[in-house]
């Protein structure tokens, strides 16, 4: 018996806390009707009490992240973008500094470096030569009494080589005249003209035969 009594009384001081702390919750929650005048009970009905107008709180605004993500790109962008214009421009620049001092490095090599002489042709060669001759022979044979004054014509037949040198074959002066035509062979044979080798259709040396022609007077 009295451990039904011990049960009917728990029981009913559950339900007084669990309706004092309901009504404790809608107190506080601000769901109850504000009025000073007026005394809650344990036996009235909360949900007459309760104020239906009264709005919902309003939510926090979101923080606007998003904004200010495109806002920083926009300033960050063209700072990027002058980056890499000055990156090209000093590109460009370095560029030009490196062909212009390669310029100047081949025009100083091209004038330390003296440009190649013209090859003379064997007739040229020839010229100057029998020229050279001519005032060797004028100066030191015509003199002699053994030569009477006249124009002597001498042809001299040679044969050039493979490496350009000269092969005096024969000697001759018209009018005659031997002791000039001695002076003159002696002068040829001793020191003859360093001539261009001759070449072939295939573009090679080969020996070739040739003659000139040259005269001294006698006044």
């Amino acid at each position: 018996m009295q451990k039904a009594i011990l049960l009917v009384l728990l029981f009913i001081a559950g339900s007084i806390t669990t309706q004092a702390q309901s009504l404790k919750e809608l107190l506080y929650g601000g769901k109850l009707k504000m009025d000073s005048n007026t005394v809650l009970r344990k036996t009235d009905d909360l949900k007459s009490r309760i104020d239906t107008a009264q709005k919902k709180p309003a939510e926090p605004a979101k923080p606007v992240v998003a904004v200010a993500a495109v806002d920083s790109v926009k300033k960050v962008t063209p700072q990027g973008d002058t980056v890499a214009v000055a990156s090209s421009n000093n590109n460009t620049a370095v560029q030009a500094d490196t062909a212009a001092a390669a310029a100047a490095t081949v025009a100083a090599a091209a004038a330390a470096v003296p440009p190649p002489v013209p090859v003379k042709t064997n007739t040229k060669i020839w010229k100057e030569y029998s020229d050279s001759l001519v005032a060797s022979l004028t100066t030191e044979v015509l003199p002699s009494k053994k030569i009477k004054k006249e124009t002597y014509y001498i042809t001299v037949a040679y044969e050039i080589e493979t490496t350009g040198q000269v092969n005096i074959t024969n000697v001759t002066t018209t009018p005659e005249n031997a002791f000039l035509l001695d002076q003159v062979k002696q002068r040829l044979v001793s020191g003859p003209p360093q001539l261009n080798p001759v070449l072939d259709s295939n573009n090679q040396p080969r020996k070739a035969k040739r003659g000139y022609n040259f005269s001294v007077t006698k006044d």
